[in-house]
């Protein structure tokens, strides 16, 4: 599996790209906030961003995309447009068993299914699945519940928790598992929307959000990238 301004983009980067495309297993895949400065249809020339947006000292990077690198495509929303049926998922933290959303993703139905479960990504707590119920506050904030398959429950069988990125069920071991988790969206907390995109969307000044795998050769190759769109939530 959605920004307010640079800054707030950055915070994505793990969030999404672990599910934008497989990440390359005979390399070691970091993500890279960036502007694009040039693209010939094969490698891409990046300038490395801060944080807070601004150029990132050093050199340029130049990566060139994985023949099934996919480009997604990421627009502001707002949470009144989530409903039970959608796709959807969070960055979120953990406090007294209490899920609270740091960014919401909705996706696209393409995109049904990509980084299903409940798993660590770069340090940060990720939910991904099948919205069973929203209840609003607001349309900008109040909690949903996501349905999601897991790898295998955890903890004391009390509190046991499920785990894990899901696998197809042709593959799914006897220990996989599924969850409900109700997670709290307060007012202001960034909500995006993901849809597949294309090639024709990198194009000189546009940021992105690159997954970038380094191989054992030296070089660098991208299996995923998103293209943060412009556009306000209606």
């Amino acid at each position: 599996m959605m920004l307010r301004g640079t800054g707030a983009a950055a915070l994505t980067i793990a969030a999404v790209l672990s599910f934008a495309a497989p990440a390359d297993a005979q390399g070691v895949t970091s993500r890279v906030k960036a502007r694009l400065a040039a693209f010939d249809g094969q490698t891409l020339t990046l300038q490395p961003l801060a944080p807070n947006g601004t150029p990132a000292p050093g050199d340029a990077l130049r990566v060139s995309l994985s023949p099934q690198a996919r480009v997604v495509q990421q627009q502001k929303s707002f949470f009144g447009v989530l409903k039970a049926g959608d796709y959807a998922g969070a960055a979120v933290t953990e406090r007294g068993g209490r899920l609270r959303a740091q960014n919401v993703y909705i996706y696209a139905e393409p995109l049904r299914g990509s980084g299903e479960g409940r798993f660590e990504d770069n340090g940060r707590l990720m939910v991904n699945g099948t919205v069973r119920e929203t209840r609003a506050a607001t349309q900008f904030d109040g909690t949903f519940t996501l349905h999601y398959r897991g790898a295998t429950l955890s903890g004391a069988r009390s509190r046991a928790v499920c785990e894990g990125r899901a696998v197809p069920p042709a593959y799914a071991s006897a220990l996989a598992c599924s969850a409900d988790a109700t997670i709290e969206v307060a007012p202001g907390t960034p909500v995006s929307a993901l849809t597949v995109g294309d090639k024709a969307l990198l194009v000189p000044g546009a940021i992105l959000s690159v997954a970038v795998t380094r191989q054992p050769d030296g070089s660098q190759t991208s299996p995923g990238i998103i293209v943060e769109m412009p556009q306000s939530p209606p």
